[in-house]
């Protein structure tokens, strides 16, 4: 079994289940800074005494105040205090989504609050008490974990992940419906991005790792992450969702129906496929736990655009990400602008510079030099 999940100080590890916790709450217009403020201010009637408690500058304070007036504490508040608990706890939650994300990942452990001081909210340090705080925050636990989007991915683990760009977190997630591993790149401090920008990457194992010029897919990859780093936050989200979601084995089987003369639209329909199976519903799941819930998308896709906002990620603003275009994939990015609804520019041949950019597989210490062919832009698209 098990080790349950204890937690006291605000910012220790699960700090954020504590009620001194940082995380501004709105009930009648008044933004309480902490549950902790709510509840001891709930223990009075006087107007005098409830804003001196508000006003409170910590929330160890907001508690002392309390004791200060305890002797004016309501007469009914034995009464009523497990039932103020459980609404704040719920408010908590309900307004500040990425704690909410933070509480399903904790999964099914019993979590309680380790204090010797309190047997009734906590456990009372033995282990012995009532322990009904840790009992609210299950509730809620199990009640989020069957909403959406709580329920769409698991938190798995961060790590650092140092590139040729710059030093980025390696956020892995599961996707709970389907059993797929998925990964978030975050650079820099995006708690202090409102819009960060943001790119979802689906996996392309032949342009990514393997340095295909069939498609753009390796290019966009470098180019967003230079983007990112150059804009000083922002987030990749890698998706396990190769060939356009049928996977590497029938990526191989397309590419030989586009040998023989199919269009990359064709070749799919043709292994008994829709044109594009990606799904991008769960990235709700990963961006709500990173705290994110509205962007800028570096994106030539329009659908990607409609699927993020359908998911409740409010799109500020798309960014062009045009990268790659080459001899070998130009058909190909004509049949995706053409069939798929792909933003890429109408391109004039008049003036051609070529201009080297360092491009490095993230799967291999090969360096090798490529040329973007920067064409003068014209109005119109694919």
């Amino acid at each position: 079994m098990a080790d349950p999940i204890l937690f006291y100080e605000p910012f220790d590890e699960h700090g954020f289940l504590s009620n001194f916790y940082p995380s501004n709450i709105l009930l009648e217009s008044k933004v309480w800074p902490t549950s902790e403020h709510y509840y001891q201010a709930k223990k009075f009637t006087s107007p005098q005494i409830i804003n001196a408690i508000y006003s409170a500058p910590t929330p160890e304070k907001a508690f002392e105040l309390s004791r200060t007036y305890q002797d004016e504490v309501r007469a009914n508040w034995e009464e009523i205090k497990w039932q103020t608990m459980d609404f704040i706890v719920r408010e908590k939650f309900s307004q500040n989504s990425q704690l909410a994300f933070w509480l399903v990942n904790t999964g099914s452990e019993e979590i309680k609050e380790h204090s010797h001081k309190d047997s009734y909210w906590g456990d009372g340090g033995d282990g012995t008490g009532e322990n009904h705080l840790g009992r609210i925050l299950m509730t809620i636990r199990a009640e989020l974990c069957t909403t959406s989007p709580y329920n769409l991915t698991r938190f798995v683990d961060v790590a650092k992940l140092p590139t040729q760009w710059g030093e980025f977190q390696m956020n892995a997630f599961v996707e709970l419906e389907h059993d797929k591993e998925h990964l978030a790149l975050v650079y820099g401090d995006i708690s202090q991005v409102d819009t960060p920008l943001i790119r979802l990457h689906s996996e392309c194992l032949t342009g990514d790792a393997l340095f295909s010029d069939r498609c753009d897919c390796g290019y966009q990859l470098a180019r967003a992450l230079q983007n990112i780093v150059n804009e000083g936050a922002g987030i990749l989200l890698y998706l396990r969702q190769e060939g356009r979601g049928i996977g590497l084995l029938n990526k191989v089987r397309a590419y030989h129906l586009q040998d023989d003369g199919a269009d990359t639209v064709q070749a799919n329909e043709r292994l008994g496929f829709p044109a594009d199976m990606r799904r991008y519903e769960f990235c709700q799941g990963m961006l709500g736990y990173l705290g994110v819930k509205q962007v800028r998308l570096m994106t030539n896709n329009p659908r990607k655009v409609k699927a993020l906002e359908k998911a409740g990620i409010n799109v500020i603003d798309r960014v062009s990400l045009q990268e790659g275009k080459n001899p070998h994939n130009e058909n190909y990015l004509k049949t995706k602008a053409s069939k798929l609804g792909i933003c890429w520019t109408l391109l004039s041949l008049n003036r051609v510079f070529l201009i080297p950019l360092k491009r490095r597989s993230p799967l291999s210490n090969v360096r090798g030099l490529v040329f973007t062919v920067l064409y003068r832009l014209e109005e119109g698209n694919y």
